[in-house]
């Protein structure tokens, strides 16, 4: 055999099981005999029966990448969702019904979430032709004001209600309700029905909604994405499997990233409005404290009075710990407020008003008989008066940390 054929056959080994690997890079976990999908039968543009929504298309691929039909449970996606498919078991097999819900906030709540496949904002749709351009929710009270008094339509709770009442439109309000007794009737008929027959002029609904609806109907229509809102109404989806799932989650989320170029094609199908505009939010950080010349706000000087008849006892009148506390000046410094109310209501403990020598020798007494014990001391959560002023225990302490405040008694600013 000569030197050229024996490197032709290697090289073609080598596709050939680059081929196998690649076609077999991800396995269903153990027993997995079919991609098990909770879905709603008739809610386009998601899902339905019929396989023709984004999250039918999406499941597909997950199939596709792990060699296994797609099965579906189908339930309403709406209230009780959660609890009738991928929590409830199958009496008769013993099983769940379904192993993972499609288009699931992708924050951890009743799911664990995968990495979000898609990002959307509430949009607002209205008849093209009519004579008028709306690009903000402004402009509705403006054409109607120098012309055609436009009667808008939107669900209950919408993002857009105050807007439009600040704007004076509370008598051209028509509200829909989100969910009506069909189970076959989604949000998408304030659009295909109330918007296309002339029922109403305008239409607000959330993004992959009006994008959809708007694109299938055979009433020519603009949808505006409500980009004046700002990026805090952005609000991002994906899977959601059981929070004891975690290898099934994993094993999506590989999915996901090897396919999400072909999973952004898929969703781009669908029209949802863009973000490409939409005004970023910048958030304010949060003023722990005041200090101003020496003088402390309300809240602060609060949180040295409870510290100073409570927590004094074992931290010492400084903060800086004893025997018995930690140093709550050094604990604090790279502390969140969170963090600080979780870990004093479910740990530490103190009674009120232990500046009474007598309770405070009793209670100094107490914990050293049963540190010997190995006592953990209980929670304060049973003490109203010391968890109403956690927050302001903690601006005190925060104070103390950051060297804006010293040791000895503020006084207050002046309302």
């Amino acid at each position: 055999m000569t030197p050229i054929r024996v490197l032709f056959q290697i090289t073609i080994a080598l596709l050939f099981s680059s081929s196998v690997v690649s076609a077999a890079e991800f396995k269903p976990l153990a027993g997995q005999t079919a991609v098990k999908v909770c879905a709603d039968a008739h809610n386009l543009p998601y899902s339905n029966d019929k396989l023709e929504g984004f999250d039918n298309k999406i499941a597909a691929i997950i199939g596709e990448e792990l060699g296994i039909p797609v099965e579906y449970y189908w339930f309403p996606q709406r209230i009780g969702f959660g609890r009738n498919t991928i929590k409830k078991v199958d009496p008769e097999t013993g099983k769940f019904l379904c192993d993972v819900a499609m288009s699931i906030p992708a924050e951890r709540g009743m799911y664990s979430p995968t990495t979000a496949y898609f990002s959307s904002i509430d949009a607002m749709v209205y008849r093209k032709g009519e004579g008028y351009e709306l690009n903000e929710i402004s402009d509705i009270a403006k054409v109607s004001k120098e012309g055609k008094k436009l009667k808008v339509g939107l669900f209950d709770r919408a993002i857009a209600t105050n807007t439009l009442l600040k704007h004076g439109l509370a008598d051209q309000i028509e509200y829909f309700q989100m969910m009506t007794g069909d189970a076959k009737v989604n949000s998408g008929r304030i659009i295909s029905e109330a918007l296309a027959s002339g029922q109403i002029d305008v239409a607000f609904a959330w993004g992959p909604i009006a994008g959809y609806y708007a694109s299938v109907s055979d009433v020519p229509m603009t949808v505006v994405p409500l980009n004046e809102i700002g990026s805090d109404y952005i609000f991002s989806f994906g899977m959601g499997v059981r929070h004891q799932d975690k290898a099934w989650q994993a094993l999506l989320n590989k999915i996901l990233d090897k396919r999400k170029d072909d999973v952004a094609a898929i969703v781009a199908q669908y029209n949802m409005p863009s973000l490409a505009d939409v005004k970023q939010v910048v958030k304010k950080k949060r003023t722990v404290y005041t200090i101003e010349n020496g003088k402390v706000d309300d809240k602060t000087y609060d949180g040295w009075r409870v510290f100073n008849t409570t927590c004094f006892v074992c931290h010492g009148k400084d903060a800086k710990g004893t025997e018995r506390g930690a140093n709550l000046v050094e604990a604090v410094t790279d502390m969140s407020e969170f963090r600080f109310r979780k870990k004093v209501l479910k740990k530490y403990f103190a009674k009120v008003n232990l500046d009474d020598p007598e309770r405070r020798l009793a209670f100094l007494s107490q914990i050293a008989e049963e540190h010997a014990k190995g006592f953990e001391m209980p929670t304060w959560s049973d003490e109203p008066s010391v968890r109403a002023h956690i927050s302001a225990i903690y601006a005190y302490l925060k104070a103390r940390s950051d060297g804006a405040l010293g040791e000895e008694k503020p006084e207050r600013l002046a309302k």
